[in-house]
């Protein structure tokens, strides 16, 4: 049977359930704090309503300090924060790598030529596109909420350590014990190691793939540096041989072309000779024409009829004669443009006989080189092929490599930074309620807070009541709020639990023990005094406390309806 209420005299080490702002100067007793709760607790209570159909006003069960186990626990350079009662719990979610052993080794195995590298490399395209799968880690107790982490970090630099019972206390008893946190923070380390090592194996993959691939591109780029030697040395060979050939081809038509030009030249200067001649003559006739016809003007005007016919006729033959010089300068004209055609086009063709006969002669090293250069360029698409795939799958190990490094980034965020030497049980104090009506019960929770000082009082002046005193006594902590909240949820899924704190809380409940309830007393005096209730309050609160102080009979009856129910 789980004990749930610890009533052993350890050793313990408790955190304070109230701690005053910083602009607070008077002390905050502890009468105040258990005044405080007891105002709280009863302004929340339902009272009865309405005058026809009236409810039975709500029953103040009882209003106890206890005290919720939180491990302090050492892992790495840190700490971690389990919940003793093991209400919370996390579950880690990870994904599970293809496998990365296999992938190596048939790298390692394909390795040996570039061409089943280049293979391997095709067919592990995708490897590293999707994770295998996920799975899924609990580790029971471990709380992992960033701002409770947080806040509980800044917290246990108040906690204060204690030898002596813990006096009008519940005390709830860690359900987790050490074994079971020796057997989470086990899980926890071998997860930890786990990601680890698949960032690692991951590392070494992207290294490996790296390394392997940089020397298949170096042996490619060798076979064609070998390439490129084998076919220069037969080149070099061959090309002697051509470029003799070339010259004596070249020579052989230089002669022939320099033999075609003299023939040529030798008609164009007989043409060109006869054309002088005749444009001469041309030339020479046209002057007597000029000069006839000077002469005919010059009988006219002395009136010599007789030297005039003479020249007139004269003038006529010229000019009879001169169309047919004409004719043949035409004739000598196109017979030289013809001429110089019919040497172009036979230097043309010469030409280009010639540079056949060359080009045929150079065959030998124009197929070399163009061996040559197929063959490197069947080798660049190799390499360019085998360098894209190669970075192609490196990045997807990448991706999968940062999630894992997320991952154990993950690890540093639900942990506090403060290391503590050895194992630590600390104790979160709060105040806890039970209310009844009838056969229905509820239960309250008043988390550690802090104490407003009297700039709030100065702010709230004239203003009573429950929202007056919930602005005195805050929350210190949204989150350790949330967190003790889950107590309500586990007391009404376990009878047993439930029957025990009830117990425990009646046992040492502030209505109960006269002690508590003259501290009560006191407290709501020092209240009246720095002026957070008012007088009417202090008298109303003064007669409730005495109302609310349970009988030996009340108390035994509640004891008989848990007993029941936790069986």
């Amino acid at each position: 049977m789980i004990d749930y209420i610890d009533r052993g005299l350890k050793t313990k080490l408790i955190l304070p359930f109230a701690v005053s702002a910083e602009d607070r100067i008077k002390a905050f007793t502890k009468d105040m704090e258990i005044a405080t709760i007891f105002y709280l607790a009863e302004s929340n209570r339902e009272k009865g309503e309405g005058h026809i159909l009236k409810k039975t006003d709500e029953k103040l069960v009882f209003i106890a300090e206890a005290c919720y186990p939180i491990w302090l626990v050492p892992w790495g350079g840190a700490t971690l924060l389990f919940d003793g009662l093991g209400v919370t719990s996390h579950t880690f979610s990870y994904d599970r790598l293809p496998d990365v052993k296999a992938f190596n080794n048939d790298m390692r195995r394909s390795a040996k030529t570039c061409k089943a590298y280049s293979v391997a490399l095709s067919r592990n395209a995708n490897y590293f596109k999707n994770f295998a799968g996920k799975e899924e880690k609990t580790i029971e107790g471990l709380i992992t909420y960033p701002d409770f982490i947080q806040n509980f970090s800044l917290y246990s630099s108040k906690v204060e350590k204690t030898e002596k019972p813990l006096a009008a206390k519940v005390v709830l008893s860690p359900i987790l014990n050490k074994p079971e946190i020796s057997a989470s923070i086990k899980d926890l380390s071998d997860l930890r190691a786990r990601i680890d090592e698949d960032v690692e194996n991951l590392d070494a993959s992207m290294k490996l793939l790296s390394t392997t691939t940089r020397e298949k591109v170096k042996a490619i780029r060798e076979e064609i540096q070998e390439i490129r030697k084998k076919f220069d040395k037969r080149v070099e060979k061959v090309k002697p041989r051509v470029t003799k050939k070339i010259r004596q081809i070249q020579e052989k038509h230089d002669k022939k072309i320099n033999r075609m030009s003299k023939r040529f030249e030798r008609q164009l200067q007989l043409l060109h000779k006869n054309q002088v001649k005749l444009e001469k003559t041309q030339k020479r006739l046209k002057g007597e024409i000029k000069r006839c016809e000077a002469k005919i003007t010059s009988c006219k005007r002395r009136k010599n009829k007789r030297s005039e016919i003479k020249w007139t006729q004269k003038l006529e033959k010229i000019r009879k004669t001169l169309p047919t010089f004409e004719k043949k300068i035409k004739e000598i004209e196109r017979r030289i443009d013809n001429l110089e055609t019919a040497k172009n086009l036979e230097i043309s063709k010469e030409r280009i006989a010639c540079d056949t006969r060359i080009e045929e002669s150079n065959k030998i090293l124009r197929e070399l080189e163009a061996s040559r250069e197929a063959r490197i360029r069947m080798k660049q698409p190799e390499i360019t092929s085998m360098e894209e795939t190669a970075s192609l799958i490196i990045n997807q190990i990448n991706e999968m490599a940062k999630s894992k490094k997320a991952a154990l980034n993950d690890f540093d965020r639900i942990s506090m930074a403060r290391r503590k030497k050895t194992r630590a049980l600390v104790y979160l104090p709060f105040y806890f309620v039970r209310y009844e009506m009838e056969s229905k019960k509820r239960y309250d929770i008043y988390p550690p807070s802090i104490v407003s000082g009297m700039g709030i009082l100065a702010k709230m002046k004239g203003v009573f009541g429950a929202t007056k005193m919930k602005c005195f006594l805050q929350p210190r902590s949204k989150a350790i709020t949330v967190f003790l909240n889950q107590l309500v949820t586990l007391i009404q899924k376990n009878p047993m639990f439930e029957k025990e704190v009830t117990e425990a809380g009646i046992q040492d409940s502030v209505l109960r023990t006269k002690k508590l309830r003259i501290g009560v007393k006191r407290g709501l005096k020092e209240l009246k005094k720095e002026k957070w209730i008012s007088k009417n309050e202090l008298q109303t609160l003064s007669k409730l406390l005495f109302v609310h102080t349970p009988s030996a009979r009340s108390h035994k009856k509640i004891k008989m309806k848990l007993a029941a129910r936790a069986l």
